[in-house]
């Protein structure tokens, strides 16, 4: 797998434009009839550009999530506190901010691409918050998988509940010591 991971602007606009003309496909048509000339055309930009960040259009949509994920770290603080991932705030954060993206979310799990989310989350977890913890790797990947489940549920399901009770309801499974301290 390819993957640039630099952020500045000009790369950033261009694999952006990327992953959302994949998107704009995965609304019409299944993942393995995609072509790289299709997602060239939409995102307007050259077949040479294309390869000078990726291998395939999985490697895209893998980037997309990446350029995602960065952003949550730093508008989440995890950047500057990996210990922040669990508390109430945090976790409220967490559903609101890919809510904004809820549609990368919901296209790939519409179309059986879970397993790009799931990856990534558990990766996420792995490097960048286990080991600032004292957690078990597999209570790790409790708490990313459910966070991830929770919150394509709560999308899928029209978002009838609010942020703020959903995040209530994951801090109350993975906390369980006394959190009406936190909740006040």
């Amino acid at each position: 797998m390819k993957i640039k991971t630099e952020l500045n602007s000009r790369t950033l606009a261009t694999r952006t434009a990327i992953g959302n003309a994949i998107l704009d496909e995965l609304e019409q048509r299944e993942f393995t009839k995609i072509k790289v000339s299709d997602v060239i055309r939409i995102a307007g930009v050259s077949r040479m550009s294309f390869y000078r960040y990726y291998e395939n259009l999985y490697d895209a949509l893998c980037d997309y999530l990446n350029i995602i994920v960065t952003g949550y770290m730093i508008e989440g603080g995890e950047v500057d506190d990996p210990t922040v991932y669990m508390k109430l705030d945090h976790i409220e954060f967490s559903l609101n901010y890919f809510d904004r993206y809820s549609r990368y979310f919901l296209v790939l799990n519409r179309h059986g691409l879970y397993t790009v989310l799931i990856d990534a989350v558990n990766e996420y977890m792995m490097k960048n918050i286990l080991p600032q913890t004292k957690l078990h790797m597999y209570e790790m990947y409790a708490y990313a998988g459910g966070l991830l489940n929770s919150f394509l549920k709560w999308e899928e399901g029209g978002k009838r509940e609010s942020a703020h009770s959903v995040a209530l309801m994951i801090y109350r499974l993975y906390n369980h010591k006394d959190y009406a301290e936190e909740v006040e």
